[in-house]
């Protein structure tokens, strides 16, 4: 007959290793097993907390860390004939569960209310908070996911909230006003026809992706100060971007490395270039820019301003392959290389 290891009484450096080789799925289950195992866990710092999470809702609803699914939740009446095991410690004793390899995968009358509960539960097993995708095709769980964001987490690194129906203006506006986004905000939402943001939206981002923008004006493009902004579905003009092109040269929006709209219509670079110094280049000269994930892009061409202030320089991709694009990248690229 074996004898159990006595994992706690370790001391503390080899305790520290054997966490660090647990991995996140494995800091989990060891949390879960008593609250002495939850206390230190809680109190453990190493490689295996040193990750970012993502509480992701949509046709599924889980708890994942960069490469992996951890922690799922499901509708209990996934579970068919006699009921599976039960977990005995803590918020979650009585809640059925089963193992899927190494995901743990729980079972709840509610699912959303389940996922709401493990995003608690994991911000303070990893002291940190989270990532947060919603894509939920119900606008009351979409409503509910947000407003625990905004109540949980007073700013948040990473929302993704993408909505591919109808999506109600106060609701729109609620997540403008009340999500304090600090790095990327990736939005699908399609309000009303006529939507004007009830208060003028802040982005001070380092990545803005609006994927349905048609509600977007000039006023709020030149007050966007961030690093990347894609903007799709977009009903500026060449005016606008006239207009943005002026601002952008006497030194607003300065940390924009990288711009690209998606319009409707077709881009005048004649009415965009009016009034604006600029160095147009031929066809046959190529320059790569490396971007943000380290992707090479050749800009054949195109043209190039400076901006009055520093002399830094961007090109404008002069379209001669898409007039419906609008890209302007800013130099030095990412990778540090100049025009």
């Amino acid at each position: 007959m074996s004898t159990p290891f006595r994992l706690f009484s370790l001391p503390f450096v080899p305790l520290k290793q054997v966490l660090d080789n647990f991995g996140p799925q494995g800091i989990i289950i060891l949390s879960l097993c008593s609250q002495k195992s939850k206390s230190i866990t809680i109190s453990s710092r190493g490689l295996s907390k040193n990750v970012q999470l993502l509480l992701m809702h949509s046709d599924t609803a889980y708890l994942a860390d960069e490469n992996t699914t951890i922690w799922e939740a499901r509708d209990i009446q996934a579970v068919r004939g006699s009921p599976l095991p039960t977990l005995s410690s803590g918020q979650f004793r009585g809640v059925q569960y089963k193992m899927d390899e190494e995901l743990l995968v729980t079972f709840w009358e509610d699912e959303l209310s389940g996922l709401i509960e493990i995003g608690s539960y994991a911000r303070e097993i990893f002291n940190q908070d989270l990532y947060v995708r919603i894509q939920s095709e119900h606008a009351d769980d979409r409503r509910r996911l947000t407003k625990w964001t905004v109540a949980t987490q007073k700013s948040i690194e990473y929302l993704g909230y993408y909505d591919h129906g109808k999506t109600l203006d106060e609701d729109l506006d609620y997540l403008l006003e009340n999500v304090k986004c600090t790095s990327y905000l990736a939005l699908c939402a399609t309000p009303s026809e006529n939507y004007r943001p009830a208060k003028p939206p802040v982005f001070n981002l380092d990545k803005l992706e609006i994927l349905i923008s048609f509600w977007i004006k000039q006023e709020h493009l030149l007050a966007m100060n961030c690093n990347i902004v894609i903007l799709r579905c977009s009903k500026l003009t060449s005016e606008d971007f006239n207009v943005f092109l002026k601002h952008w040269m006497t030194g607003g929006c300065s940390e924009l490395k990288n711009l690209c709209v998606f319009v409707y219509g077709s881009i005048d670079f004649e009415i965009v270039f009016d009034g604006v110094e600029f160095t147009e280049r031929g066809e046959d000269v190529e320059r790569i820019y490396v971007d943000e994930e380290e992707s090479h892009y050749t800009i054949r061409g195109g043209f190039d301003i400076k901006r009055l202030e520093d002399n830094i320089t961007a090109t404008i991709r002069d379209g001669f392959e898409d007039r419906t694009r609008f890209w302007m990248s800013v130099w030095p690229d990412f990778a540090g290389n100049s025009y």
